[in-house]
């Protein structure tokens, strides 16, 4: 079981920056040296998540680490549902802001699918900077194999506004915590430090808003499955495989779709590999890397392509 994180979420939020896009409050993530990594979060958390490996990757990388729209510590004035189209709008915004030209991206989540709006973007040559590779851990890649979980599944329905005011804190980090391994499951001093990150600072508010994108996934499956399925650059994906929503499942429709990519399943690990086997993630993602590098030498990186 994990009972502690590297860094406290108090702590991380008063080491990060801001910038203004639109009627938020956007906070954000950087360090490192290297080539950017553009590290993109998912549902229900924030950037902290990747606090646990990006140690491991701060002398190899120049990390970015946003807080998603509506998420995390990024404010959201107008209180409105951000949709992925937006997500994706404002990751190119805060690239141009960090003057950012190309990166590398590892997405987990809802961050996946941001990632493929990016990609999509990315193939059409319509994304304001250039996508080197991309790194998928579980996330709803593929939206018929998503199993979302019950609270999920009220979230996103007309009781959704109600349910997040009146789920008890506890129901909800319990019902959280079912989706990771058997034996990596968050309990005591990490399963409370869950809970401000999940509320963020927009609060309980924002639970049924940011839920939306399961309704956008299906409604934008082509572009986005196709995103994955037209890409000419490496790709790979991590798998935690006991993940009951995107697990063994996923890896399977993942693997089919993307033939030539990389991927790697990983034994009773589940949703959120970055937070239950960090070292092995860390190491994944490295060597990852250091085959584009010797593919690129050899010119022939789209090897790890869906292509």
């Amino acid at each position: 079981m994990l009972d502690q994180a590297p860094i406290s979420f108090e702590k991380w939020s008063k080491c990060g920056k801001y910038f203004e896009w639109g009627n938020h409050h956007v906070f954000y993530q950087r360090g490192g040296s290297g080539e950017p990594l553009l590290m993109i979060h998912g549902f229900p958390t924030a950037s902290w998540d990747w606090c646990w490996i990006s140690k491991d990757l701060v002398n190899r990388f120049h990390m970015l680490l946003p807080d998603l729209l509506d998420y995390g510590l990024s404010l959201n004035a107008n209180k409105k549902p951000c949709s992925v189209m937006q997500q994706a709008d404002m990751i190119e915004a805060l690239m141009q802001h960090r003057n950012m030209p190309d990166a590398h991206i590892l997405a987990h989540d809802l961050g996946d699918t941001v990632a493929q709006e990016l990609l999509a973007r990315h193939n059409q040559s319509t994304l304001s900077f250039k996508i080197k590779s991309v790194i998928f851990l579980n996330g709803g890649l593929i939206p018929d194999l998503h199993r979302p979980r019950p609270a999920q599944k009220v979230l996103a329905g007309a009781l959704g506004p109600l349910f997040a005011q009146i789920v008890p804190k506890k129901k909800m980090l319990a019902g959280l915590a079912e989706v990771f391994g058997r034996n990596t499951r968050p309990e005591g001093e990490l399963l409370e430090e869950l809970w401000p990150v999940v509320l963020g600072v927009n609060g309980r508010a924002a639970m049924p808003r940011r839920i939306r994108y399961m309704q956008e996934r299906r409604a934008h499956a082509d572009r986005w499955v196709g995103a994955i399925r037209d890409a000419k650059l490496p790709m790979m994906m991590i798998n935690g495989i006991a993940d009951p929503v995107s697990g063994g499942h996923a890896a399977d429709g993942f693997a089919k779709l993307a033939p030539k990519a990389k991927l790697v399943r990983l034994p009773e690990i589940g949703h959120f590999p970055q937070i239950e086997a960090p070292a092995a993630v860390s190491e994944l993602v490295l060597k990852f890397h250091d085959c584009i590098v010797e593919k690129q030498a050899k010119g022939n990186a789209e090897e790890f392509s869906g292509q």
